[in-house]
């Protein structure tokens, strides 16, 4: 029987001897990880039969009974790896029916950039040409600008847009939901800056626990979820550009993953932010990252997939 940790529950390091498995909701917090504990978790990543992180363990320098009771301990986040099967053949889909042409679209001034790439990011632009607004990839002077990517946006593919004043709409897929907005008017409203210091609030480990992923792809940019959130998307964007406004100048969408469930929250300029002045704003997570200790050395064997 070969055990693996499930992707869908990425691991992070809250403190040099602290992991968490799970980032929207904690599935579990393991406190006090020893070094051998850590050769059997960059196992596990991969998957390993249980005599094998057991006698991985032994060699780190656990006892059998420890290494065993480690792998009880990591139960809620481990699975079984069975045998590929074949999946079945497509099935024809009826031809759609015909239907009678909806309303005209508003007419939309301005371009649109695009940053990021993957299906989510090809089916926004897309659906953008469908609705007559072009759409560009470079970042010259566009009207809006919307930025997809995954778990933590780099805070350089945010801070240009905030510095040059272009409303920009966060896309963000994590393990357990998507968050989309809010969709940031600089000088107005709370920028992406002031909901990561929320985050920090509610969990002083976050900083270090955001630059551990940092690059890595969640599982939830599934089919279904990306056709969802890009319609979602361009709606929200054609309704910007065509009345000037837009429902998520102070507030966030995040769609659960599993349910299609769709949660609004609402977002204030945080008292600590610089997006009010912009100089003091490109530090601000730095220094406090700075005060949360790191992840050890070997940490990323097992925190950060190869």
């Amino acid at each position: 029987m070969v055990i693996r940790l499930n992707p869908r529950y990425p691991l992070v390091w809250r403190s040099p001897d602290t992991i968490q498995f799970g980032v929207d909701r904690a599935l579990l917090v393991l406190p006090g990880i020893t070094r051998a504990e850590e050769h059997v978790l960059a196992a596990l990543r991969g998957g390993v039969p249980q005599d094998g992180a057991v006698m991985l363990g032994s060699r780190a320098g656990a006892s059998p009974a420890d290494t065993a009771a480690f792998l009880r301990r990591l139960r809620p986040v481990l699975e079984t790896t069975v045998p590929a099967t074949a999946a079945p053949g497509p099935r024809a889909l009826p031809a759609p029916a015909a239907t009678a042409p909806g309303p005209r679209a508003p007419t939309v001034h301005g371009t649109v950039c695009v940053d990021g790439s993957g299906p989510t990011a090809d089916r926004i632009r897309g659906l953008l040409g469908d609705l007559g607004i072009p759409t560009r990839l470079t970042d010259a002077d566009p009207a809006l600008a919307i930025v997809v990517g995954h778990y933590v946006l780099e805070p350089a593919r945010h801070r240009r847009w905030l510095r040059r004043d272009i409303p920009h709409l966060p896309v963000v897929f994590s393990d357990g939901e998507v968050r989309v907005g809010p969709l940031v008017e600089p000088g107005s409203g709370p920028c992406l800056y002031c909901l990561e210091l929320d985050r920090v609030d509610a969990d002083r480990a976050w900083p270090a626990m955001a630059s551990q992923l940092l690059g890595r792809e969640a599982p939830t940019e599934s089919a279904r979820a990306s056709i969802d959130v890009a319609a979602r998307v361009a709606g929200l964007v054609q309704d910007r550009l065509a009345g000037g406004r837009s429902e998520l100048w102070s507030a966030s969408l995040a769609l659960d993953a599993q349910t299609g469930e769709v949660r609004r929250r609402e977002h204030r300029p945080h008292e600590r932010c610089g997006c009010r002045s912009l100089p003091g704003n490109v530090t601000v997570l730095a220094g406090i990252a700075a005060a949360v200790p790191m992840p050890p050395s070997s940490a990323p064997a097992a925190a950060v997939p190869a």
